[in-house]
C-alpha cells in the first residue's frame, strides 16, 4: 500500500465510524478562491494530484477525481498507482461528478459546508437520492491529515490611492449605492480578491495572489472587517479607523453573521460565500442571492490601474527579453539547463524590476512533449533537459506592487535554424498566432460577450480540425488574481458583456500530446473605437509588449494584413522597450522584430 492509498484508508475508516458512504473533497478554502493556501490543499494530500482545480470522491470501494482538461495529461501520470479513477469533466463516457452521485446508491454523504460554496451545495443536494442524507459538518482533517499545516498569518498593508485610482471611502460609497438599489441592509463579502480590492489591501497568505485571510460586512451606516489584527500596522489600523471601519477576528465572522439584527435583508453571492457562513444569517432575516457587487466594479478598471498595467507590461517584456536573450547563449555554449532552472531564472531576472514582488503564478516552462500537458509544473527532480532540436513553451507573469499583475505565453522553436523546424509546428503555430491576431483585433457593438468572440480564435484551428479544451480569456486583477472573472471569452456561455476598461487574456492554444504545445497569451484591454447610428462599438487594446518567435514563422500561412499587423506589433515593442535594455540587447531585440 502506497502513502496515497494509506491516506484514503484512513479516510475511509473515519467515514466508517460516522456510517458515510461518500465523502467530497474539493479544492478550495473558506473563501471559494481558485488558489489556496497550504492549510487548505487537503485534495491534494489526499490524492496525489498538485492541480489547481478537481474533486476528489471517496466511498468504500472507488475513489474518483474530476478534473478539467488543462490538467488531464498531469493528473493521469499523477493519480498512477493511487486507485483513484480520473474522471474527465466535459468528456464524452465520463459522467460528471453530480451524474455520477445520482446513478449511484449513496444514502449518507459527507462534506465540509466551509469549502463549498452555497450553490455548489444545493448542486449536490439536487442530484441526491430520495431519503438520502447531506453531512454538512463532516471535517476529516484531524483524523487524516495529522500534519496539517496551520493557517497562514502573513503580514497585510493598505495600497495608496495613487496605485489603486480610487479610495477605500469611495469604493464603500459605490458599494452602497449598488446595496440600496437592492433594498440591502447587509452585503457579505467573502471572496478574497474583492475585499482587497474594496478597502484596498494586499497581503500574502496564499502564493502568487497578493490578498490576505479576510471577510467583510458592509452595512448601510457601518462596516466590519474580520482580519487577524497582527497582520496589520498600527498606522493601516488608523486609517481603517479613519474610515469607521470596525476590526474584528477572523474567525468572528460567522458568529456575528448570527446577531444581525432581525427583518434585515442580507445579500451575498451565493457562489462566493461558504454554506457554514450561510447558514449563521437568522431565520428572520431574508437571505438574497446577489451576483457580486464588487466583481462586476473589480472587473472595470480606472485610468490609474490601466496606466500602471501598461508600465507593467513594459518591465514584464524587459524581463522576457533578457531571459530569452541568456537562454539562447546558454544553447549556443552547447549548455543544457533544465525547465525548473528557467524557471528559476525567469523569476529571478522578474525580481529585479522595480516594484515586483514575485510571480503571478507558478510559471509554466515546458519542453517538447511536456508542452502539451496544459498546466505543466517541472520539479528540480523531474525536470527536462532544454536543448536545440524541439519547442518550448512558456508561460509566466509578475506582481507589481506599484504597477499591475501579468499573464503571457510565448512558445519558441528551439533550432538553430527555420530549414530544421518541423513543417507540422510550423503550420501549427500559424493557426495558433493567426487566431490571436483575429481576437485581437475584433471590432464590436457595446453588449457583447466571450462567448460571441471565442470562434475568432479557434476558426484556424478549427479548419484544421483542431481545437483546444481551456477558454480563450479570462480577466486579470490589478495587483491581484491573475484569473479574475466575471467576464471570460470561451465557448461556453457567460451572461457577462465585455465593457470598456476590462482587462482579459487572449490565448489560443494547440498540444499535441506526447509531441509539443503551443500557446501564444497576450493581455487585452477593451476600449471603446466609436459611436456610430448603429451605437457604441469596442475593440482591444493589447497591453502585452513581447515578440512573437520570428522562426515559428513561415510567411506562407498568413495573408499580407497579418503580416503587416506582425510588423507593426514588433515595431512597438521595439520603440517600447529599447529605451530600456543595453546596446546588446536592443541590437538583439531588432533582431528579433525585424520586418516579415
Amino acid at each position: 500500500m502506497n502513502q496515497i492509498q494509506e491516506r484514503l484508508s484512513r479516510l475511509r475508516l473515519y467515514m466508517k465510524t460516522f456510517n458515510i458512504d461518500l465523502c467530497i473533497v474539493p479544492t478550495a478554502d473558506y473563501h471559494q478562491s481558485e488558489y489556496v493556501a497550504e492549510h487548505f490543499k487537503y485534495r491534494a494530500y489526499l490524492s496525489g494530484f498538485s492541480g489547481s482545480a478537481g474533486t476528489l470522491a471517496v466511498s468504500a470501494d472507488q475513489a474518483k477525481l474530476w478534473t478539467d482538461s488543462r490538467y488531464f495529461l498531469q493528473a493521469e501520470q499523477q493519480l498512477a498507482g493511487s486507485s483513484i479513477e480520473l474522471m474527465k469533466m466535459r468528456t464524452e463516457n465520463y459522467p460528471s461528478l453530480h451524474e455520477w452521485i445520482a446513478s449511484e446508491n449513496f444514502q449518507h454523504i459527507g462534506i465540509d459546508g466551509e469549502v463549498f460554496s452555497v450553490q455548489e451545495v444545493k448542486d449536490l443536494q439536487a442530484c441526491l437520492k430520495e431519503n438520502a442524507q447531506l453531512n454538512v459538518h463532516f471535517k476529516t482533517y484531524d483524523a487524516v491529515w495529522t500534519d496539517r499545516p496551520a493557517l497562514p498569518d502573513a503580514p497585510a498593508y493598505l495600497l495608496d490611492e495613487s496605485i489603486c485610482g480610487e479610495s477605500c471611502a469611495h469604493k464603500l460609497q459605490r458599494i452602497r449605492q449598488a446595496m440600496k438599489q437592492k433594498h440591502c441592509q447587509y452585503y457579505l463579502l467573502c471572496a478574497l480578491d474583492e475585499i482587497a480590492w474594496t478597502f484596498n489591501l494586499r497581503g500574502s497568505d496564499i502564493a502568487y495572489n497578493p490578498t490576505a485571510l479576510c471577510y467583510a460586512m458592509i452595512g448601510e451606516d457601518n462596516c466590519r472587517l474580520y482580519i487577524d489584527e497582527n497582520k496589520l500596522s498600527s498606522e493601516d489600523k488608523q486609517k481603517l479607523s479613519d474610515l469607521h471601519i470596525e476590526l474584528l477576528p477572523y474567525l468572528q465572522f460567522s458568529q456575528d453573521i448570527s446577531s444581525i439584527p432581525y427583518n434585515n435583508k442580507v445579500c451575498f453571492d451565493a457562489n462566493k460565500i461558504n454554506y457554514l457562513v450561510y447558514a449563521q444569517i437568522p431565520t428572520s432575516c431574508q437571505a438574497m442571492h446577489l451576483a457580486s457587487i464588487v466583481g462586476s466594479m473589480k472587473a472595470i478598471k480606472n485610468e490609474t490601474e490601466l496606466q500602471g498595467i501598461r508600465r507593467a507590461m513594459i518591465k514584464d517584456g524587459v524581463c522576457f527579453v533578457r531571459f530569452w536573450k541568456q537562454l539562447e547563449e546558454q544553447l549556443a555554449e552547447n549548455q543544457s539547463p533544465g525547465e525548473y532552472e528557467l524557471a528559476m531564472q525567469l523569476a529571478e531576472e522578474r525580481l529585479k524590476q522595480d516594484s515586483c514582488v514575485g510571480e503571478s503564478f507558478d510559471a509554466i516552462v515546458a519542453y517538447g512533449a511536456n508542452g502539451a500537458i496544459v498546466h505543466y509544473s517541472a520539479s528540480e527532480e523531474t525536470q527536462a533537459k532544454v536543448a536545440y532540436g524541439n519547442i518550448l513553451l512558456i508561460d509566466q507573469g509578475g506582481q507589481y506592487r506599484q504597477d499591475g499583475t501579468t499573464d503571457m505565453t510565448r512558445t519558441l522553436a528551439l533550432y538553430q535554424s527555420k530549414e530544421d523546424i518541423p513543417e507540422e509546428y510550423l503550420q501549427d503555430y500559424a493557426a495558433v498566432l493567426k487566431g490571436n491576431i483575429a481576437l485581437g483585433l475584433a471590432v464590436f457593438p457595446a453588449g457583447t460577450r466571450g462567448c460571441q468572440l471565442d470562434v475568432l480564435a479557434r476558426q484556424f484551428l478549427w479548419k484544421q480540425s483542431c481545437n483546444y479544451g481551456h477558454g480563450t480569456g479570462h480577466g486579470i486583477g490589478h495587483f491581484l488574481n491573475v484569473h479574475e472573472g466575471p467576464q471570460s471569452i470561451r465557448m461556453e456561455e457567460n451572461p457577462v458583456k465585455l465593457e470598456e476598461g476590462m482587462i482579459i487574456s487572449n490565448e489560443p492554444g494547440l498540444y499535441k500530446s506526447g509531441r509539443y504545445g503551443i500557446r501564444l497569451e497576450t493581455m487585452v484591454a477593451v476600449k471603446c473605437l466609436g459611436e456610430s447610428e448603429f451605437g457604441k462599438f469596442l475593440g482591444f487594446e493589447t497591453l502585452t509588449l513581447c515578440p512573437w518567435d520570428i522562426l515559428s514563422i513561415d510567411s506562407k500561412y498568413y495573408s499580407q494584413d497579418e503580416l503587416d499587423y506582425i510588423n507593426r506589433y514588433h515595431q512597438e515593442v521595439y520603440q517600447a522597450l529599447s529605451p530600456y535594455l543595453n546596446e546588446e540587447e536592443q541590437v538583439w531585440l531588432a533582431n528579433k522584430t525585424k520586418s516579415l
